[in-house]
Parts: C-alpha cells; structure tokens; sequence
C-alpha cells in the first residue's frame, strides 16, 4: 500500500493527469486526483473537500494558474500549491512564486514531482505547527496575564471571607434569633469561596493536593452522582477501561473536571440525548503530543462525549476563555470550562475538544500515567474538632482575621497571643521563654518578617515549637516564599473556624520529630 495522497489538479488534459498520476504512483504515492478545469469547479473542491496538494497548470482555455492561486487565497486554507507547465520563462515563475506557488515543475520532467510534492507538504505542515505553537503561546500569556490579576485580588479577597465565613459560624452556634439572615450570608460566601476557587483554577494557581489515584474508581464512585444531575432523559454511559489506570493529581479537583464536562454535555441536549464517559490509556508522542500541548509519554485519558448541539466553529476555539460562554444571558458564568482547562493543565496534562454542530461534541483529557502507587499520599484523618489549654502564638497583619482566629482559639480555652507582625511575634517568643508558647500560627506573606522567616527564627529559639502556617495567596506566591504542603502544616483561606481548630488540635497531638523550616523553606533534620 502506497501512502495516500489526495490530489486537486488543475488541468484541461486528461493524458497529462494520467502521467502525473503515474508519476507520483511511482514514487510510493497512492494519488487520488480530482481533475478540474474552471474557477467554479475549484471552488466547490475546496468547499467539499480535504486536500494534500494542488496542481496547476500555467494555461487552460477557460482558467489560469494565477487564477487558482487567487481562489485558494481567498478560500483562507494552507494547502501546498505546485504549478506545472510544459514552456515558461524565468520571469513567470518568479511571479508563481511570489504569488503563492510553493514550486513550479516542468511537464517534460515530472521524475522531480514526488520529491517537490513531499518538500511543500513538509513545509505547510511546519507552518501549521508553528501557528498552532504560537496560538498556544498566546492562549498561555493570555491566562497567566489573568492569574496575576486573579492571584492579586485573591489574598484580599480570601481574607474577607475568611472574617465573614468565620464569625458568621461563630454567631451560628448560639441560639440566634438572626439565624436565618446568617445562614444566607453563609451561603452567599461560600458561593464566592467557589467563585474565587474558580477563577484561581483557570489560571493554573489553584493551590492543589496532588496525591495516586486510579480514574476508573473514581469515574465509577462518580457514576450514580452524574445519573441524577444529569436527568431521567439522557442516557449516561459509562465505558470503563479493563487496565488500572493511575495518575497523580488532585481527586478532588478531577471530579470537579468531570462534573463540568458533564453539565456542559446536559445543557448542550435540553430535549435529551446520550452521554458517554469513557477512560482509556494512550500513548502519545511525536507531532501528536505537539499540536496537544504534551510531551512524549503515556496519558490516561477521560472522554466525554454528546449527540447535543454541537459547538459552532467559530466559537469552537473561543470555549476555553474565561467568561465566554455560549449559553444564553443570564445561564452561565463562562467559567465552567476554563476552569477544567486550568485544573487540567495545573495537573500537568491537556485537554482536546471536537465538535460538529448539530452532531455532538467530545471533550478528551489527558492526564500523565502514573508510574506506581507506592507513593499515594493518603488524605489527613479528619480529627474530632476539641479543646485545649496550650499556649498559641497567631502571627498575622490582617487585624480582622488576627481577630477571628485568637477568638476561636480562645473560645475553645487556648492560651492566646497575638502579634500583627513578625517583628512583635519574635518579642513575644523571647518574653515567653523556651517553654512558653506550643505553636506558633503565622500567616505566609507579611511585611519587614514573612512567615517562613518568621518560622525559622522561631524553632531556633523553641526547636520542638510546632508551626501552621495560613495564607490567602495562590500557591505560587507560596512557593515563592518557600512553603509546600509536602514539608510543611498548611491551611488555605478562607477556612472555617470549626477547621482552624481541627488542625491545631491534630498539630498539637501530633508525634514530634516534624520537620523544621530554614529561612527560605528548606527542611531542617528532625527534631
């Protein structure tokens, strides 16, 4: 078998398309050529066709080749272009060229067609991938220019709601007379805790608790959840691959990708259709892995599949961007998929979408394989909220939430000291003595002594001081200053107070021998 090679050749001869024909057939080629002759017919090939190269004589009675040159122009396609022609000057080939035509090859020595064929094919496909690169590139400065924006209000933002959210529970525990008001306002930050979580998300700063999981359980575990978002008149089915198929990244956050994939597929079939949800695992490399964003390696790999409306293709490259949205005014955020590409991309994989209008559409995500599961980080046991009289030390320059945090602590009896910064943290430590404080809570950005600073001068002066730290900021920022949540007790804003003080009371009775942190976030040796 010869490799395909689909031909649209302008030609008014049919024994000269005979001898192209055999020519590239003798090259290995398996031509399939469709011979016209007028501006029309070229016209309508374009429209109903796909092609690997066009071929055109210099002279027909009722076209030309500058003419077939014009109408591919116009068609907006990149399609390789070779001109042909028994007798031509210098100067007109010139003119070929400068007009579009990748080559120009005579009749009398067609053996050199299947080499300039391959060579135009070869460089429109390097073209195609440059501007495919590019658009990524552009599609990437585009989010990263949000995120900053995203990241910057986030901090702000997520302290507010930690002071909302907080004393709103605390008003909740009590016999309020306002209790429904309060209940509505709980309800209304958490909406934009999620809002905040979603933006945070697309931009690819979401802070993220990567950890083994196998696909199958948990598009399994998703299944009877999905039947009855999704509705009785749409029929959900689920393709589950025979193989384990492991990856490592936020569970968490990969059901969040799969319930959107799947409202997006519901509302794309309001009178009812099917839903196919399927996990496989594919090998990708070469030019494949390029055009998606990967590189060489094995992807495990969840679909999701519609015979809805369909996506247009003008909007088809527009659906990933923050707030565009389809839907009608009033029906959608615009966040829903570009939140699944950031959380995808954040876990180091991609996502393809294909779609036919008024046939279905199919979005596929690729996540790396994970090689074993011997390192699955299990999820931290949800201790019983309790009490104390330990002495804790809440380092933090947002008074509001400086405020909220030692009211919780010491609602629940600890012994509180509060410092809004680092430089009055540290005196306290001193008056305190090496026996005076158990934990030192310390927010990670602050002016003049960040937190990790903060924290490492600290277990200097107590060495089985124990430390959490908190923050608003994306995990960049957090990176930045030296903290991970692989070396180091975290918790993200807004939080609960309820969890605010699980986390002490699981710090507290914690085993030592915890890590320490260096001024830059670097593990010190056990303590």
């Amino acid at each position: 078998m010869g490799q395909p090679l689909q031909v649209l050749l302008v030609e008014d001869r049919e024994d000269d398309a005979i001898l192209i024909a055999r020519s590239l057939s003798r090259a290995g080629y398996e031509p399939c050529v469709k011979r016209i002759e007028t501006e029309t017919e070229m016209r309508e090939a374009l429209a109903s066709g796909t092609w690997d190269i066009i071929l055109s004589d210099y002279i027909l009675p009722r076209f030309s080749c500058e003419s077939a040159l014009r109408v591919l122009g116009d068609s907006g396609l990149e399609i390789p272009f070779i001109a042909l022609s028994g007798t031509v000057n210098e100067e007109t080939i010139l003119t070929l060229i400068r007009a579009g035509a990748g080559d120009y090859v005579m009749k009398d020595n067609l053996a050199r067609l299947p080499s300039s064929v391959q060579r135009e094919i070869r460089e429109v496909e390097g073209r195609r991938q440059r501007k495919r690169l590019e658009a990524q590139l552009q599609q990437a400065m585009k989010m990263e220019a949000i995120g900053r924006l995203a990241g910057g209000v986030a901090h702000d933002f997520n302290n507010l709601l930690t002071v909302i959210t907080g004393f709103a529970q605390l008003a909740l525990l009590d016999d309020n007379p306002a209790r429904v008001g309060l209940e509505q306002i709980m309800l209304a930050a958490e909406r934009a805790s999620g809002l905040t979580r979603q933006l945070l998300a697309f931009s690819r700063q979401q802070a993220l608790e990567p950890r083994i999981f196998d696909i199958n359980r948990l598009v399994r575990d998703m299944e009877k959840m999905l039947r009855r978002l999704i509705g009785e008149d749409i029929e959900v089915t689920t393709r589950i691959a025979n193989e384990a198929l492991t990856v490592k990244a936020d569970p968490g956050q990969i059901e969040q990708v799969v319930l959107n994939l799947a409202v997006n597929s519901r509302d794309a079939m309001p009178r009812g259709g099917k839903l196919i949800l399927s996990t496989s695992r594919r090998r990708m490399e070469g030019p494949a892995a390029v055009v998606n964003g990967l590189t060489d390696n094995d992807y495990c790999v969840i679909s999701v599949s519609d015979n809805g409306s369909g996506i247009s293709d003008q909007a088809l490259p527009l659906i990933f961007e923050p707030f565009f949205t389809t839907k009608p005014e009033g029906q959608g955020t615009g966040l829903g998929l570009s939140t699944v590409y950031g959380i995808v991309k954040q876990s180091g994989g991609a996502i393809h979408a294909y779609s036919e209008k008024d046939i279905g559409t199919t979005m596929t995500v690729f996540l790396p394989a994970a090689g074993t599961a011997s390192d699955i980080v299990s999820p931290s046991e949800m201790g019983v909220v309790g009490t104390g009289k330990e002495t804790i030390l809440v380092a933090e320059d947002d008074p509001t939430v400086l405020n909220l945090v030692a009211h919780c602590l010491k609602a629940r009896g600890f012994n509180v000291l509060s410092a809004p910064n680092g430089e009055t943290a540290l005196e306290l430590l001193h008056a305190q003595g090496p026996a005076g404080v158990d934990l030192l809570i310390t927010d990670v950005v602050m002016p003049e002594i960040a937190g990790p600073v903060l924290a490492a001068r600290a277990t200097e002066l107590i060495p089985r001081l124990k430390v959490l730290f908190m923050s608003g900021y994306t995990e960049e920022v957090i990176r930045h200053h030296g903290i991970s949540r692989r070396n180091a007790t975290f918790l993200q804003k807004p939080f609960a107070p309820s969890e605010l003080i699980r986390k002490v009371r699981q710090l507290l009775d914690a085993e030592p021998g915890l890590k320490k942190l260096t001024a830059n976030g670097a593990a010190l040796p056990p303590v």
